[in-house]
């Protein structure tokens, strides 16, 4: 290997080497080479920080729209002009040949990963699911009120307002419940959301989770029990569905 002014063009082996891309009989003649050539040293000096970069996730940051296409072109014009060298002899050309059809998929796998990671990102920074179910009285009376169901990693939150509620006392409280499809009287599909209790004033605001997917438990109950009582045994006072 001859000296060159411009090593990564007049040296494409050394790319390859610091990427680990060669294969056994290259990687041998390429380092008995690099013991004696100044060049090549520098090349791979310049090579190895962005293959240690290339063993790591990208950080957290959009890649800039036409990343690729730059790297592609990049690659082709030196390969183009690796091509041109009256000196390259056709065993260069050839290696310069392989070279780029290695160092395209390189840069194609990498344009890959970089749409791969941003979309990714974009999945990941997207809102959770919500749901809203607005509640009513089924008797007709004066109790209202709004639950806002969201996704969260471990199952869903449930933010619950509720007005004109009776103060039930001692011993007494008020049951969040999810009703699914096949819930009917005899046969109950319900699953707890929680409990909680209304001051004198009648109103409430409370936070509460459950396991239950507001997408198939579509029907919200909320019923007034006693601490006795094991299961849906109280009057339902406000009932609701999802929203859409």
């Amino acid at each position: 290997m001859a000296p060159d002014a411009t090593p990564e063009r007049g040296h494409p082996e050394a790319a390859g080497w610091a990427l680990g891309a060669l294969d056994p009989e290259e990687t041998k003649r390429f380092e008995q080479h690099l013991l004696s050539c100044s060049e090549c040293q520098t090349a791979v000096a310049e090579f190895e920080p962005v293959a240690r970069a290339l063993q790591h996730p990208a950080p957290e940051a959009e890649p800039p729209p036409d990343l690729q296409a730059r790297t592609l072109a990049t690659v082709q014009r030196a390969a183009a002009m690796a091509a041109k060298r009256p000196d390259g002899g056709l065993a260069r050309l050839a290696i310069w040949r392989r070279w780029n059809i290695r160092m395209l998929s390189l840069a194609t796998a990498a344009g890959a990963a970089i749409i791969a990671f941003v979309l990714l990102q974009a999945v990941q920074s997207a809102p959770a699911e919500a749901y809203t179910i607005p509640l009513h009285a089924p008797s007709g009376g004066a109790a209202s009120g709004q639950a806002i169901v969201r996704q969260t990693a471990n199952g869903w939150s449930i933010q619950l307002t509720a007005h004109r509620l009776a103060n039930l006392g001692p011993r007494q409280f008020y049951e969040c419940w999810y009703a699914g499809p096949g819930n009917s009287p005899g046969h109950p599909d319900l699953i707890t959301a929680g409990t909680f209790t209304v001051g004198r004033n009648g109103s409430a605001t409370v936070q509460m989770w459950t396991a239950a997917n507001p997408g198939t438990f579509r029907t919200m109950q909320i019923t007034a029990e006693h601490t006795a009582d094991a299961g849906q045994h109280g009057e339902v006072i406000l009932t609701g569905t999802v929203r859409g």
